[in-house]
């Protein structure tokens, strides 16, 4: 196909259609819904129908928006359990490397959207590993079109490229006294009696260990209080790497839950599945644990205090270890490898290796007068 390549548009009536050119001649076809997922999907079986070309041709006239098109429709939306971590990435990318051609993520390319990232050139000032996370999609992207059984773009536009290394896990987590301050911020920004949104955030968050998902996925369905847990997991959800466990609930959690059940509005026990992110900011510089930063001025949006869901479920992970629970435990919990709980948590827990150190010697030894 010559011309310009495809893209999405909706016409007056609510309909989605693919709009392109071929001679300068403007064409277009419907993909028979207003909504955007399907017509994505739609697209991307389209793009593969249409570019699924001689091998001389494959590729050409595509753009890196094209191939995120593609890879968008046709697995991260039917197959990535991390949808919303993969969209936003694009959109923070799709500005740098949007109508670059198919072969166009280059390591100079990777290198220019780097510098502009974290300089700030690009959106906020972020850490290279942050670059790394989100180019790594497109990487992904790219292979996925490029896969023979696929055969969208030319296998020679898989490019060797250097991503910045991924840096230290990060290790802020909230100690008791903060958890406290944090807790009684969140009640006081209280309109009325019913326990708010980021309250029960909050207490699900320290008191389960789960992700952000999970908790916004919750339903009350799940929330089993005669035999005492909560079940993270959806049924029929698609198993991934980032498991979510059935967790006990715990004795500080309980009176919450059956007072959130009491004002329950929907089977949702968060209400809905919006962002929570600024939210919780509000309530973190309620709580005075933002440093200097002050209140967002009506209708905008608070900074980065640095705690932020992740922290949240990452403290609850600490305290564990501290009080001594078996990392195979807090693996259990948390839905990760016990490799990856041993790398960022056994400095917490210096308790498991005392008998061993105390044996060193076993204590025979004696220091001289």
């Amino acid at each position: 196909m010559s011309g310009s390549a495809p893209y999405l548009k909706k016409a007056k009536n609510g309909k989605i259609y693919v709009h392109w050119t071929e001679n300068r001649v403007g064409k277009r076809i419907s993909t028979g819904t207003s909504d955007l997922a399907e017509a994505k999907a739609f697209f991307g079986q389209w793009l593969l129908m249409e570019y699924a070309a001689p091998e001389d041709t494959r590729g050409v006239g595509l753009t890196l928006a094209d191939v995120w098109s593609v890879y968008e429709a046709k697995h991260v939306l039917p197959k990535l359990a991390g949808q919303y971590n993969a969209k936003l990435a694009w959109k923070q990318m799709q500005p740098h490397f949007g109508a670059l051609p198919a072969s166009g993520l280059s390591q100079v390319a990777i290198d220019n959207y780097l510098e502009k990232r974290i300089s700030g050139k690009l959106g906020r000032k972020v850490k290279p590993q942050t670059v790394t996370k989100e180019v790594s999609y497109l990487v992904a992207a790219v292979r996925f079109c490029a896969d023979q059984r696929r055969g969208l773009i030319d296998p020679s536009c898989i490019r060797k490229v250097t991503l910045p290394e991924a840096g230290e896990p990060r290790d802020r987590w909230l100690r008791t006294d903060e958890i406290q301050k944090l807790l009684d911020a969140a009640a006081r920004l209280r309109r009325g009696d019913r326990l708010t949104r980021p309250e029960r955030f909050l207490w699900l968050a320290l008191e389960t260990a789960g992700r952000k998902q999970a908790l916004l996925d919750l339903t009350w369905d799940r929330v089993d209080f005669e035999t005492n847990v909560i079940v993270l997991d959806v049924p029929g959800r698609r198993k991934t790497k980032k498991l979510r466990a059935t967790v006990p609930i715990s004795k500080a959690l309980r009176p919450i839950m059956e007072r959130a059940f009491a004002e329950r509005q929907n089977n949702l026990v968060l209400d809905n599945k919006g962002a929570v992110w600024a939210p919780i900011q509000r309530v973190v510089i309620e709580a005075g644990l933002a440093g200097k930063q002050q209140k967002p001025a009506p209708g905008t949006k608070p900074k980065s205090t640095g705690i932020s869901p992740h922290v949240l479920r990452h403290t609850a992970a600490t305290h564990m270890a501290r009080r001594g629970v078996p990392l195979w435990v807090i693996a259990k919990v948390l839905g990760n490898s016990i490799r990856m709980v041993e790398k960022v948590y056994a400095k917490h827990c210096p308790d498991d290796l005392r008998e061993a150190v105390d044996l060193i010697s076993g204590g025979v030894l004696e220091m001289s007068s």
